[in-house]
């Protein structure tokens, strides 16, 4: 099979990498296919974030030209086998994501520049307590508050008006903030200085209509702006203070503001905006932090996502991922978090959670029983 550390060779057809669980498929499928050649993040050199892109800004440029004609050539004949196109990238993967029949996909191996075909995977939101408790007054107090870090904050979006988030926290503020557009004077502010909404208000109910407003806002929505408090959250009084409140944040929307959902082209998407805030080619103003409070259970490191956060972290961008909300399995940890580049963050329980014993009948069980566990006997 082919191997994702290796680019820029010909790749024979039975060497494509299909991944075997689209063998089951049928009908029309969105799926993920990756090009031989490396993104830019891998072409710039290892840590080259902090130790210097081998490419100039306008080679850097010229590569993702280079890539975007590759894809071009590549899409045409997708779409002559009836292949409809959802998403190019060029930063954090060598990729476009298409939607096409399942029947189609071995006709898709046999095109020249394709390396791998992978499903779309969806993930799903993540989020636990706290900050006193994993030592970040701490560092706090001996003058670590993340001053000059940039987070982007992969999720549900980041409600801007909130005060705590740079905002004035007035209600008529975020109640008559239409999602889909910035408003005046409104975005971005002192503490989330960019983002983009690569969902829109719809899916998946509907399909991804991006914004470029990524405020949180919606039935589902809180789960992005409890993240990014908890990051970087600080009160106008300072008497609110999240793990780092001097850090600035970008506010990337890749989860449903219906659901707790997350699309795995828009996440794709996202990371490639993190590595190119201002999207102008160049990966000189890269994001320091990527974080993403979600996942996908029982992941394996071999799927898109997971490629594209390790590019980033040997990029130079620390790459952090939820563990996981999924019960006491083994190796039931998500994915992206599984792969081996990024820091992977299990649970943390705060002092004031309370566990209970179950009394079944007349004996006492000793210890906790959650409803995703086997009965007490």
């Amino acid at each position: 099979p082919f191997a994702p550390e290796v680019f820029g060779l010909e790749i024979a057809p039975e060497d494509v990498l299909v991944a075997p669980e689209l063998a089951a498929a049928s009908g029309l499928t969105q799926v993920v296919i990756g090009l031989v050649d490396a993104p830019l993040a891998k072409t710039a050199g290892e840590n080259a974030k902090i130790k210097g892109s081998a490419l100039s800004a306008a080679q850097s440029r010229a590569y993702l030209r280079s890539l975007n004609a590759r894809q071009t050539t590549l899409m045409s004949q997708v779409s002559a086998l009836g292949g409809v196109e959802i998403a190019r990238l060029g930063k954090a993967l060598n990729a476009v994501v298409v939607e096409i029949d399942a029947s189609q996909l071995g006709a898709v191996a046999a095109l020249q520049n394709v390396a791998s075909i992978r499903p779309v995977v969806n993930y799903e939101l993540d989020l636990s307590e706290t900050v006193p408790y994993i030592g970040a007054a701490v560092a706090q107090a001996n003058g670590v508050d993340g001053a000059g870090v940039r987070v982007a904050v992969l999720d549900s979006g980041i409600d801007y008006t909130h005060f705590n988030l740079g905002g004035s926290g007035l209600v008529a503020d975020f109640t008559n903030n239409d999602p889909t557009v910035i408003e005046p004077n409104s975005f971005p502010t002192g503490k989330v200085i960019g983002g983009y909404d690569f969902v829109g208000e719809l899916w998946p109910n509907g399909p991804l209509m991006p914004d470029p407003d990524p405020l949180d806002k919606g039935i589902g929505a809180g789960h992005g702006t409890h993240v990014a408090d908890i990051i970087a959250g600080k009160s106008l009084d300072g008497t609110h203070k999240g793990v780092a409140p001097g850090a600035s944040l970008y506010g990337v929307g890749v989860c449903s503001k219906v659901s707790s959902s997350c699309s795995g082209t828009a996440l794709l998407q996202g990371m490639e905006f993190a590595l190119d805030p201002n999207m102008d080619g160049n990966l000189a103003d890269a994001v320091d932090v990527i974080n993403m409070s979600l996942g996908s259970s029982y992941g394996q490191r071999e799927d898109d996502l997971s490629f594209a956060s390790a590019n980033a972290v040997k990029f130079g961008v620390v790459v952090v991922v939820s563990a996981g909300n999924s019960g006491d399995k083994p190796y039931i940890v998500g994915s992206p978090s599984s792969t081996p580049e990024v820091i992977s963050v299990a649970q943390t329980q705060v002092p004031s959670a309370k566990l209970y014993n179950i009394v079944a009948g007349t004996a006492t069980v000793i210890g906790s029983w959650q409803a995703w566990s086997a009965a007490p006997s």
